[in-house]
């Protein structure tokens, strides 16, 4: 999000936004996929205009919602509506009414049935799970094919006793249903690490996407984009040629082509790099719109 502002701060309509950790400003923007967010944006409805819900739920009911993972496009438009003022009016007494702290709301419960029903479909690849963070809390992954590997999202962190090259490629590639992630409470995470080397998340994600799509570019990359890296992702700089590619990305904003033609190496490579970067939060994505996205 920091990024996203510092990108798009005082282009186009002219608006300067500055991204504050401190209550006050023009728009506060609440993650409320936590029992102390939800709590906090319930506790600010009377008293902030520009309040946004942050969150995974696409039926929360707020009188505004920005999804998760974080869109360029939604963030933009939500931005310029704030700027022109054209947000809707929140009514606290109907929306505190229909869940009271502590007590299992009619949207959540609405949810859950949603994610129960979700859990018996194929799913999506563990870089989209991690991408689009699936599990809010620590979970052991438990699905055929794999060894136990244990998740903490909230540390970013990641477990398990072997190394990286252990795990099967072709396991990446296949799609796993939300459930495969056992949600664990910290004691039970804190006796199951016990022996397991710590790593850090970034670094399963990384491996995660550069193994998800064979051969091929993530959808969500498609189309008229450019590309650019902040910094070169720390697990490119192992491998000559991902390393390579990471330089000239660094250089952009850079279309998949020209990617294509500066490097000089074949479109399998290209298309495994960017959706490693895209999938460890790593990657702006430059589209039509001008506007950039990770």
């Amino acid at each position: 999000m920091r990024s996203l502002i510092n990108l798009i701060s005082g282009r186009g309509d002219g608006v300067v936004w500055e991204l504050s950790e401190e209550l006050g400003g023009d728009v506060t923007i609440v993650d409320i996929d936590s029992s102390a967010g939800e709590q906090e944006w319930r506790k600010l409805l009377p008293q902030t205009g520009a309040l946004i819900a942050m969150t995974r739920r696409a039926h929360f009911e707020a009188p505004t919602l920005l999804g998760k993972p974080l869109r360029s496009r939604e963030f933009r438009e939500l931005l310029a509506r704030v700027a022109q003022g054209d947000m809707p009016a929140i009514d606290p007494g109907r929306i505190a009414s229909a869940a009271e702290p502590g007590e299992e709301s009619p949207v959540a419960g609405a949810a859950t049935e949603e994610s129960a029903s979700r859990s018996s479909e194929p799913g999506l690849t563990l870089a989209d799970h991690l991408r689009g963070q699936t599990w809010g809390g620590p979970v052991a992954l438990d699905c055929d094919g794999w060894p136990v590997l244990l998740i903490d999202p909230w540390s970013g962190s990641w477990f398990y006793d072997g190394s990286i090259g252990d795990l099967d490629p072709n396991s990446f590639a296949r799609a796993m249903p939300a459930s495969a992630g056992v949600s664990l409470s910290n004691t039970e995470l804190v006796q199951r690490i016990e022996g397991h080397r710590q790593r850090p998340l970034s670094e399963l994600k990384w491996y995660a996407g550069l193994a998800q799509l064979p051969g091929r570019l993530h959808p969500e990359l498609h189309g008229d984009a450019q590309f650019m890296l902040m910094q070169v992702p720390p697990e490119a700089m192992k491998n000559e040629l991902l390393h390579e590619l990471a330089r000239i990305t660094l250089r952009g904003p850079i279309s998949f082509r020209r990617l294509l033609e500066e490097s000089e190496q074949p479109e399998a490579n290209v298309a495994a790099f960017l959706n490693a970067c895209y999938c460890s939060g790593k990657l702006l994505v430059n589209r039509s719109a001008r506007a950039a996205s990770f």
